[in-house]
């Protein structure tokens, strides 16, 4: 998420001791995406990178790494050699680059292996997913990525002020207020057009905040969407928006080429007490401090000789020249853009407890955080008193979990052959569902505690009178999608037109995997969004993967909705091939919903909290371990045992599906209530019912 990875804050009045006073092994304990902050686009957009400067012991800014400047003895060598960070084309990143550049990190024993993900939810993915060990956030979007359950933690600041900013298009005119009133500034704007990176997340937050915070009322003004920092200056230059809230090198270029100006900064402190946090903070998971917790206060400290280093003024031209390798800036824009922002950069590299504390509040007030979190749940490092939740005791340690040969179903089936249920306390036993309705009798009869079901599958059985309730996303995509035989032929419609395509498939036969359930409502609702008849067409009960391309090949359907293996066995084999992508987000606004979810009974739920909670977060670290790409090997001979597919289709399947996985297993209340009006508008389901209804939170 859609998480987002930036940070700022200033100055640090902790008490937090520096890295040089650390232990050789900390004691902090292991645990385990709508938010912004795209990583800086060199020609004009992007939001922040992700990692975080370190102590410098000596405390003294240098020409670079020298002997002096090392105290591994201190800290202990680091026990991961070769750390991989996100990597992004943005002011904030530029310390990583001088870090890997001119030698700090190799002086401390370790290099870095930097993966590209320029937006905050790549990074969030990557972080997640075992892509990368440390990435940047700002830490409301970090305390988001707690918010729903993985484990990150955060360990250093690497930007102690703001890195967003305001900018006024010069159209609007000049305001008749002192440089850095910003309240007198938001009074001129109220109500006015704003742009920012994205709808929902932090830089519409932020906005939101400075209207809130000056007695105004945030709903009374415009917020439209401009992305990163190019766009965003297309739009105050045509007039589209009156002010935006963006970053560098944004805000450097509109000054420079007379587009706009800045009323008041925040990144030189002003503005209201709730934006008063740093920006940026460095953050990995729980689990790789715990593994290595000398490569973090390494690396913290080699941040922190970066920061010396580019503020040095002896390495100035160095400076410049880094930042054109690194955002290919000509120098009188980078030596203006270095002069702006390097006074909001870390000189302690210490987290501040006290303003990332007013960070917490901040996100709980805007509803980014649902509840309050204690410093010490989220931060780790020497002196820094780490609370720990319990760790979960289940209820019931021996589950029923239906199963079938999919790829969806793997999830659950790694997650007990690999050990990971069981490392919590919980035994897990297959019964063998093949499909929906063999789920619900299984759920029903009570042979099984835990079934994945479509979320309107889901509501039916509820519509027929069992209280069954969902609690984790599995797939936040499609998992069925669209097969056209290469029998009927090409159609002339664009990949990925699936208005055009369904008009092409008017009146013919089209394979399902049964009458009357998921399948055949997507094809209908297909239909019917296209603004087509229905029952137009002939519905064909193809059965699972094999005999619906078996329909496919002989030419007794022309299309079908399946589900993996078939849809990837299809194209490889040359029977079918797929003109749009429900697993790519194409199709109609009716058919925008998660579709795949974990259910239980009440019941079971109301008496086993912790065994529901245990089960959740096996199958959220199960999908991380899936979309490792260590493990991809590992992930491909599961797939020759539990699907027996091999090679170029087994590649294929994993390559077009291991995306649909649910980021972090949160229910998402939009989405889902669209299945419901789904379900209701396809008459699965008598009539509406609210999310609370069918939903639980372990």
């Amino acid at each position: 998420m859609a998480f987002s990875l930036v940070a700022t804050a200033c100055g640090n009045d902790d008490d937090e001791p520096g890295v040089s006073d650390g232990p050789s092994a900390p004691s902090d304990e292991p645990g385990d995406e709508p938010s912004d902050e795209p990583g800086d686009d060199p020609s004009g957009g992007g939001d922040e990178p992700s990692d975080e400067p370190g102590d410098d012991p000596s405390g003294e800014p240098g020409d670079g790494p020298t002997d002096d400047a090392v105290v591994i003895g201190e800290i202990g060598p680091p026990e991961d050699t070769v750390v991989t960070v996100c990597d992004a084309p943005s002011f904030t990143q530029i310390y990583a680059k001088v870090m890997a550049n001119q030698g700090f990190a190799e002086n401390r024993g370790f290099e870095i292996d930097f993966v590209a993900c320029h937006s905050g939810s790549a990074q969030a993915a990557a972080l997640v997913s075992g892509q990368v060990d440390i990435a940047l956030n700002t830490p409301d979007n970090m305390l988001q990525i707690r918010n729903a359950d993985f484990d990150v933690v955060m360990f250093a600041q690497t930007v102690d002020n703001h890195f967003f900013d305001i900018v006024v298009s010069n159209n609007f005119g000049e305001i008749d207020c002192p440089q850095g009133d910003w309240e007198c500034a938001m009074a001129a704007l109220n109500g006015t057009r704003v742009g920012v990176v994205a709808r929902g997340v932090a830089a519409e937050q932020i906005a939101r905040q400075l209207l809130d915070s000056a007695g105004f009322d945030p709903d009374d003004t415009t917020y439209i969407a401009t992305g990163l920092a190019g766009t965003t200056l297309a739009a105050l230059e045509s007039d589209e928006v009156d002010w935006a809230i963006t970053f560098e090198p944004g805000l450097s270029r509109a000054e420079l080429d007379d587009i706009g100006y800045a009323p008041f900064r925040l990144r030189s402190g002003d503005g209201p007490t709730e934006l008063d946090w740093p920006s940026a903070v460095m953050i990995t998971a729980r689990s790789y401090w715990d593994a290595n917790p000398n490569t973090v206060l390494n690396y913290r400290a080699a941040i922190l000789e970066s920061m010396a280093w580019l503020r040095d003024p002896a390495n100035q031209d160095a400076v410049l020249e880094e930042l054109d390798a690194h955002l290919g800036l000509e120098p009188d824009v980078a030596q203006y853009i270095f002069d702006n922002n390097i006074g909001s950069m870390t000189v302690t590299a210490e987290l501040d407890p006290v303003r990332i504390t007013n960070n917490v509040n901040y996100a709980v007030g805007r509803g980014i955080l649902k509840e309050a979190q204690a410093f010490g749940e989220f931060a780790v490092g020497p002196g820094i008193d780490v609370i720990l939740p319990e760790a979960l005791v289940p209820e019931t340690t021996k589950v029923g979990i239906c199963t079938a040969a999919s790829f969806n179903g793997m999830v659950a089936h790694i997650s007990v052959i690999k050990g990971f249920l069981a490392e919590r306390g919980v035994e897990g036993e297959f019964i063998q569902c093949p499909s929906g309705a063999a789920n619900a009798a299984a759920l029903i009869a009570g042979e099984v505690q835990f079934v994945i079901n479509t979320p309107d599958n889901m509501l039916g059985i509820r519509n027929a009178g069992f209280d069954v309730v969902m609690f984790q996303q599995l797939a936040d995509k499609h998992f069925f999608d669209i097969l056209v035989s290469n029998n009927f032929g090409p159609i002339d419609c664009e990949q990925g037109d699936w208005q055009c395509i369904m008009e092409a498939l008017e009146g013919t036969r089209v394979g399902v995997v049964a009458r009357g359930v998921a399948a055949e409502q997507i094809a209908r609702q297909l239909i019917d969004s296209a603004g087509l008849d229905p029952d137009g067409a002939t519905y064909i009960a193809t059965g699972l993967s094999g005999t619906t391309l078996a329909a496919l090949s002989s030419g007794e359907v022309d299309w079908a909705i399946t589900f993996e293996p078939g849809l990837s066995q299809g194209v490889v084999d040359g029977i079918a091939y797929s003109p749009f992508a429900l697993r790519g987000g194409d199709g109609p606004s009716e058919l925008d919903w998660p579709s795949l979810v974990n259910t239980t009974s009440r019941e079971f739920f109301d008496n086993n909290r912790n065994t529901v909670a245990i089960y959740a977060q096996t199958m959220r670290n199960t999908m991380d371990w899936i979309r490792n790409p260590a493990n991809r090997a590992e992930v491909l001979e599961v797939m020759d045992d539990f699907l027996d597919v091999q090679g170029e289709l087994a590649e294929a399947i994993l390559n077009k599906n291991v995306g649909i996985f649910s980021l972090n297993g949160a229910l998402q209340p939009a989405r889902l209530q669209n299945n419901v009006d789904y379900a209701v508008g396809r008459g699965i389901l008598e009539e509406a019912q609210d999310f609370s209804e069918f939903s639980v939170s372990p």
